[in-house]
C-alpha cells in the first residue's frame, strides 16, 4: 500500500487546509464545534505521521505470511487495509468539508463529530498495529502464529480488552465495507442495542422485540450512544442473550407470519 504518496499525502492536505481555515474563521455560536473540528483534524495528522513508518514496515514483509503466492491474504494485510480504508474515509470527509464549509447549510457540529469519530477509529487501529508489530517481533521468523506461549496470549487479550472499541460501532460502523451494506449493518446494530435494553424485562422474545421498536430511535440518532452500548453488550452479556436475539424470527408468531408469506 502506497500510504505516503497514495493516501497519507491527501490526508495531510485536507486536514491542514481545513484546520487552517477554521482556526482563522470567526467562531461565533459554533465556537465549541469549531474547536472540536480543528482538534480532530490535528489529531488525525498526528496519528497518520505515527502510522506511516509502521504501515510501511508491514507492507515490506506481510507478503511472507500469505496463504500462497496466488492468494495474497493474511491478518497483517487485513490490518493495513483497514488503516487504508479509514484514511480514505477521512480524505473523502475532509474534501466534503472543504467544498461545503461556506454553505449556510453546513453543520459544523455534525461534521466535527464525524471527523472526531474517524480520529478515534484511527487511534484504535494504530493501537492494533502496534500490537501486531509486537506479535511479529515476538514470534519466530516467518511464523504467523507464536509457537511458544510465554504469556503472549494473555498479554494480547489484556491489551485488546483495554481498547475502546465503541468507535467502530457508531459513526464509523462498516467503514471497511462497500457503502451498499452499511445501512443493513446499522439497522442490525440499532436492533441489537435496543433489544439488549429490554432484555430480561419480558418473558417472551416477541415482547422484547416489540419493546425494542420504541427504544430504537435514540440509538438511530445518537451513534456514540449506540457504539458504547454495542461495546458493553459484546463484553458483558452472555450466550443466552445472543440466542434470544438471533432467534427472534423463530418465535411462534413471527414464524407463522413468515410461513404465510
Amino acid at each position: 500500500m502506497d500510504t505516503k504518496g497514495g493516501v497519507l499525502r491527501p490526508v495531510y492536505g485536507v486536514c491542514e487546509e481545513n484546520a487552517a481555515f477554521f482556526s482563522s474563521s470567526p467562531k461565533g455560536a459554533a465556537g465549541g464545534a469549531v474547536r472540536q473540528l480543528v482538534d480532530a483534524m490535528t489529531t488525525i495528522q498526528e496519528h497518520a505521521r505515527s502510522l506511516e513508518p509502521v504501515v510501511s514496515g508491514f507492507a515490506a514483509i506481510y507478503h511472507h505470511f500469505d496463504f500462497d503466492p496466488h492468494i495474497p491474504a493474511n491478518g497483517y494485510r487485513s490490518l493495513v487495509k483497514l488503516v487504508r480504508c479509514c484514511l480514505l474515509h477521512i480524505v473523502h470527509k475532509g474534501r466534503y468539508i472543504s467544498t461545503s464549509r461556506r454553505s449556510i447549510f453546513f453543520r459544523v457540529a455534525h461534521n466535527a463529530s464525524e471527523m472526531e469519530a474517524y480520529s478515534n477509529a484511527l487511534c484504535q487501529l494504530r493501537a492494533l498495529l502496534y500490537l501486531a508489530q509486537r506479535l511479529l517481533h515476538d514470534n519466530s521468523h516467518g511464523n504467523l502464529f507464536f509457537q511458544e506461549e510465554s504469556g503472549l496470549s494473555q498479554s494480547f487479550m489484556r491489551e485488546y480488552a483495554s481498547m475502546h472499541k465503541g468507535c467502530f460501532y457508531g459513526r464509523c460502523l462498516g467503514f471497511q465495507f462497500t457503502p451498499a451494506i452499511r445501512p443493513y449493518l446499522q439497522t442490525m446494530a440499532i436492533g441489537l442495542v435496543a433489544f439488549s435494553e429490554n432484555y430480561r424485562k419480558h418473558q417472551s422474545g416477541i415482547g422484547v422485540a416489540a419493546s425494542s421498536l420504541f427504544t430504537s430511535g435514540k440509538y438511530a440518532i445518537d451513534p456514540e450512544l449506540r457504539g458504547s452500548e454495542y461495546e458493553r453488550i459484546t463484553q458483558n452479556l452472555d450466550v443466552h442473550f445472543w440466542k434470544s436475539f438471533w432467534n427472534i424470527t423463530e418465535t411462534e408468531i413471527l414464524a407463522v407470519r413468515l410461513r404465510r408469506r
